[in-house]
């Protein structure tokens, strides 16, 4: 099969020109992505390419120097709009410093200087390339995607071949790295080209993919979160509380739920306003999720009511990590707006163990809701674990145990 560079030229220019009018069309004002800029990079590298094909037909001037500072324009327009993908500020210098050395450097080289161009041109595009590389590595957020490694592998493998292709130019003959407008390219411009489309074409797609899945991940933040105390919400905690069940009926290992309520919350509302009822929510959550560990799953169950879970956690670990909660909330001072306010909770909890067979999250929910309850009606502030766990407790001898 023969292929001839204005083939393959025509070619890149028509798969960056319906990308660029794809993102454009699609591209959302109110949405700071950098899908946008990434869209007016892709026009520019159109342009670029469309003055770089019709070499020998126009002056050199458009053909080089002015196709050159297009394609280096392009590459700070891709910097920044990875800088607004990161809701990042970009610094000026790199997007400024480099057209201005593309001016320097392809405006100041004779147009005979084949060689020092290919050399020069390859080290000054690896050199944008590296500062996107830099910005995108930083992104840990976004490592956690298959969308980075497809950019961020693109744009090193164009490292490599600009590296190759300035290799070439300077060490072997010139015109196996040129851009000649014959129509019997050799293989290494035959490559140069191949590679061009085709790590452009997946950096193009890697970053709208970018854009995706971070969209992805916040949506779903969103559907499993509880946007004032930015823990759990019902759903997504009932979710996990099913996940640990399973794991701890195959392990056999027990899984202890607690039920907090904010005592007498009504009142905080009633006398502050519900702005400094909620600042009172978040209060609790912070000093609740300070005093959990890592293996357990805080969750807002509704209103001023919480949830955890604790797992690995039998009846007595349980009792002294909710009395733990207990004392830490009590002697946490809330700030509500110009006064502070101690608060209390009462907590309710139930334990699923080996003994107690199957089950399911509900039920063992209900539980510590009605141990809940008997704390509320004793006078609140206070820890009570279910009828069904208590008597075993009373046998161990573990004071300070309430049974409901």
């Amino acid at each position: 099969m023969l292929l001839d560079n204005r083939t393959l030229l025509f070619s890149l220019m028509l798969i960056s020109g319906l990308m660029a009018l794809s993102m454009a069309v699609v591209v959302r004002k109110d949405e700071r992505d950098g899908l946008s800029k990434w869209s007016a990079a892709i026009s520019l590298e159109t342009l670029a390419w469309l003055l770089i094909a019709l070499r020998g037909s126009i002056t050199d001037v458009l053909s080089i120097t002015v196709a050159n500072i297009i394609m280096a324009s392009a590459q700070g327009l891709k910097l920044a709009a990875i800088y607004e993908y990161r809701r990042l500020h970009c610094p000026r210098w790199q997007y400024l410093v480099p057209v201005t050395l593309a001016v320097v450097l392809f405006g100041g080289l004779p147009y005979n200087a084949v060689t020092e161009r290919l050399v020069l041109g390859s080290l000054f595009y690896c050199f944008q390339l590296s500062l996107m590389l830099r910005v995108l590595h930083s992104d840990r957020e976004s490592h956690t995607g298959h969308a980075w490694g497809l950019i961020f592998y693109s744009f090193w493998a164009m490292m490599a071949m600009l590296l190759a292709r300035g290799t070439v130019a300077a060490f072997t003959h010139i015109e196996f790295a040129s851009t000649p407008t014959s129509i019997a390219p050799n293989p290494i411009q035959l490559g140069v080209f191949i590679c061009i489309m085709s790590f452009a074409l997946m950096g193009s797609l890697g970053f709208v993919l970018m854009i995706k899945e971070r969209s992805d991940r916040e949506i779903r933040t969103l559907a499993m979160t509880d946007m004032l105390t930015k823990i759990f919400n019902r759903r997504a905690f009932m979710i996990q509380a099913e996940k640990e069940l399973a794991a701890a009926e195959r392990s056999g290992l027990p899984l202890s739920f607690l039920m907090i309520d904010i005592d007498h919350f009504k009142q905080v509302n009633d006398q502050y306003g519900h702005a400094a009822g909620d600042a009172a929510l978040v209060g609790i959550a912070d000093v609740l999720s300070a005093n959990l560990r890592k293996q357990d799953t805080l969750g807002r169950y509704g209103g001023e009511e919480f949830c955890a879970l604790l797992p690995g956690t039998d009846a007595a670990g349980a009792m002294a990590l909710a009395e733990k909660l207990r004392v830490e909330v009590a002697m946490t001072r809330v700030h509500l707006q110009e006064t502070s306010l101690a608060l209390t909770i009462s907590v309710g909890i139930s334990v699923w163990e080996r003994e107690r067979g199957s089950s399911d999250s509900r039920t063992l929910l209900e539980a510590a809701d009605q141990a809940l309850y008997q704390a509320k009606s004793r006078g609140r502030n206070r820890c009570v674990m279910e009828l069904k766990v208590a008597p075993a407790l009373r046998k161990a001898d573990l004071a300070n145990i309430s049974a409901a």
